[in-house]
């Protein structure tokens, strides 16, 4: 089954085709006790073949790491791995990321950590 592309956005990477779209997923309340609730925004890439499905939180200012949740079955960094802490990285937080930062976090996915 084929993955719609109605309203996403495409990115290649080595030769593999990607969507990828950005939303608010849900709203949280913040410990520190303020009423208004805080809406997290996700950075949602999958595969054309739909093997690789990860949810990236975009870091808030302050925050010392993010949050990624992979879906798929194709994760090459940690096989097996449902959700792994990710590094902060210049222009991580920007509320609309780049084609450019998309192939950047999937190259990040793909790599063998050990090198």
């Amino acid at each position: 089954m084929a993955v719609s592309k109605k309203g996403n956005r495409k990115v290649k990477f080595k030769g593999r085709e990607f969507i990828w779209y950005v939303n608010d997923v849900k709203e949280v309340v913040p410990d520190q006790g303020f009423v208004e609730p805080v809406a997290e925004r996700f950075l949602h890439i999958i595969a054309s073949n739909k093997k690789f499905i990860v949810h990236y939180r975009i870091p808030k200012p302050g925050d010392e790491f993010t949050i990624l949740n992979i879906e798929g079955g194709q994760f090459p960094r940690e096989p097996g791995a449902r959700q792994v802490e990710v590094p902060r990285w210049k222009h991580d937080s920007k509320r609309f990321p780049t084609a450019d930062f998309v192939r950047r976090l999937i190259g990040w996915c793909f790599e063998d950590p050990s090198t």
